[in-house]
């Protein structure tokens, strides 16, 4: 009776470990929305969970990434860019393994303070129209040539949604396009290929040529995941361009 009553007290004891750990777990769930460093490098951003898809902008940066849940070993849960590059890592206890080109072991992250949602609010099709006129003098001066951003501003201006989408599409592309023309073979492709970008309101979100044309798809329907991100225009602009 002893001997039984001594496994009963160690079942007890390993159950109620497991449950401290489950409640420890709850409690380390990163928060829903805050900012974020690194110990170990010179590094921040905003991560944005308020919504079905999270949300993370790094400081410096005016691109917002929208990311896309994936289940991992351990119980672990991963984080994917719209191009498949996995940004973050979280761990089953909710310690949390940032990625980026320069890190691609990964480096620790923790929130250290409050930060308030990833809403930008709708631009004005002015803004809208500037931010195309100066990507495409940017351009000019990077390649010497001009390429043309196109969209049917007309029927874009009057809708908020579309305009934040197509706003973020067109800065998105030019970050892409400056990447490719700033090496010496992308510069020449970019000079030699293609003459104009047109932005196109779609389904779904896209890249393809056609011709002489970059054409990028964007979806209002979707949010701000409805726009493809500079990561994933720039590996297409690559793969048209290697």
């Amino acid at each position: 009776m002893q001997f039984v009553a001594r496994i009963l007290i160690v079942v007890a004891a390993l159950l109620t470990s497991a449950g401290a750990v489950i409640t420890r777990a709850y409690e380390r769930e990163p928060p829903r929305v805050a900012h974020y460093v690194s110990e170990f490098a010179r590094i921040g951003f905003i991560l944005d969970r308020s919504g079905e898809l999270p949300k993370l902008k790094f400081d410096g940066s005016e691109e917002i990434l929208v990311l896309r849940w994936q289940p991992a070993a351990g119980g672990d849960r991963l984080l994917l860019r719209d191009d498949g590059e996995v940004v973050l890592r979280i761990s089953g206890l909710g310690g949390m393994t940032l990625f980026t080109p320069a890190l691609r072991g990964g480096t620790p992250v923790a929130p250290d303070r409050p930060a308030p949602p990833l809403l930008p609010p709708p631009p004005s099709i002015a803004l809208v129209r500037d931010i195309a006129g100066r990507i495409m003098m940017q351009l000019r001066a990077e390649t010497g040539k001009e390429i043309l951003l196109e969209a049917d501003w007309t029927s874009v201006g009057g809708d908020p949604s579309a305009r934040g989408i197509l706003f973020d599409a067109i800065r998105n592309a030019g970050t892409a396009l400056f990447d490719v023309a700033r090496s010496g073979p992308g510069r020449a492709a970019v000079s030699n290929y293609l003459k104009r970008v047109r932005f196109v309101q779609s389904r779904a979100p896209g890249i393809f040529f056609q011709g002489d044309m970059l054409v990028v798809n964007f979806s209002v329907e979707q949010g701000l995941a409805g726009r493809p991100s500079s990561y994933a225009i720039l590996r297409q602009l690559r793969q048209i361009f290697r």
